[in-house]
């Protein structure tokens, strides 16, 4: 095999540079993959252009789908040649949550693509027992959106959705057009998408959303409220956003659940309005984080693979353009500024 690999790497704010790098070299549990597909996620992007990486330099990238390379000693039972995803996510395994199963939640962890180098490259080494194989049904492209539909799966399994609940997704971005296909499944009667572009709207429709709804354009809690008598079920926010939390809180039922998904990395200060709809409607509110759970990684990522195998989920409608290792640092410079129109990118390699 070849000794150098194309790999986009992070060396300081604003800096990626398309180069030849050395093939990442093997430890016994360890695993090399030949990349097939990155996504970009979306805090790829201040990571690499606005609040910065924990080390530098580093290869980001952690959605991937590709095929196994090189196998470690101790990595028998996996073979070469198999078609497979990667859970990224590493915990320590020492911590209160790790010991309690919670790896999600781990103190002290690192991510493939953020503490380590990651798949926007054409080889990235993992531990060996972050790799599951995937089905032959399941194509590459479709396989890449594993780790976020697990996020959208995790989120939603906290609410315990019953038949014939009304369910609303605040924010039709890739992690919302996942979790609206989530809803559908574990049971929901009536979906409701909400953004304020059209064109995802529009997508949310085509991915089972029953009701979308422009808040740029209406008064999204009230249309909520009309369309499900009175407040949606549950609310599921993705969009992160101050705004849309306490929407998210407004447009819930009395006894109604809203789960954050979405990140601000800001404070939110609620208005009285929705403080009183809190205490007086008795609302639950939970924060999902990260998909992790025992045994490894859990079962939102085997539910995932499950359903995108039989086609429930579709990722593919989602992606919106291929480009290669060399334009990936011209494209999140576009996406930071504002200036790209996008959905879901990926790497192709």
């Amino acid at each position: 095999m070849k000794e150098k690999m194309k790999a986009a790497v992070l060396y300081g704010l604003g800096d990626i540079r398309s180069e030849w790098v050395d093939i990442p070299q093997l430890g016994e549990d360890e695993i090399l993959i030949k990349v097939k597909y990155c996504g970009i996620c979306g805090s790829d992007v201040p990571r690499s252009m606005v609040t910065g990486a924990r080390k530098y330099p580093l290869i980001l990238g952690h959605e991937f789908s590709g095929t196994i390379m090189e196998i470690g000693k101790n990595s028998g039972y996996l073979k070469t040649g198999a078609r497979v995803v990667v859970a990224p996510l590493v915990p320590c395994g020492k911590c209160r949550h790790c010991k309690a199963s919670h790896y999600g939640l781990c103190d002290d962890y690192n991510i493939i693509g953020t503490g380590s180098d990651g798949a926007f490259a054409e080889y990235v080494k993992v531990p060996n027992n972050h790799v599951l194989p995937i089905d032959d049904r399941l194509d590459f492209e479709t396989a890449t959106g594993t780790e976020p539909a697990s996020i959208g799966y995790h989120g939603l399994q906290k609410a315990a959705i019953q038949p014939g609940d009304a369910v609303v997704v605040i924010g039709c971005g890739p992690i919302g057009q996942l979790t609206l296909q989530w809803a559908k499944i574990f049971g929901a009667t009536t979906v409701i998408a909400v953004d304020i572009f059209e064109d995802k709207l529009t997508l949310a429709k085509e991915l089972g959303a029953d009701i979308t709804v422009n808040a740029k354009e209406n008064n999204m809690i009230d249309k909520v409220r009309t369309y499900t008598e009175g407040g949606a079920d549950v609310v599921a926010e993705t969009a992160g956003s101050v705004i849309t939390q306490q929407q998210a809180i407004l447009a819930a039922r009395k006894k109604g659940q809203v789960i954050f998904l979405g990140i601000t990395h800001q404070g939110l200060a609620l208005n009285k309005e929705a403080m009183d709809h809190i205490m007086r409607g008795e609302i639950t509110i939970k924060g999902s984080w990260n998909s992790y759970t025992s045994p490894y990684p859990g079962q939102a990522w085997q539910s995932t693979l499950k359903h995108m195998g039989e086609g429930d989920i579709q990722f593919k409608p989602m992606i919106s353009r291929l480009i290669g290792v060399d334009d990936l640092g011209r494209y999140l410079k576009k996406m930071a500024d504002g200036t790209l129109t996008h959905n879901k990118v990926l790497v192709s390699f």
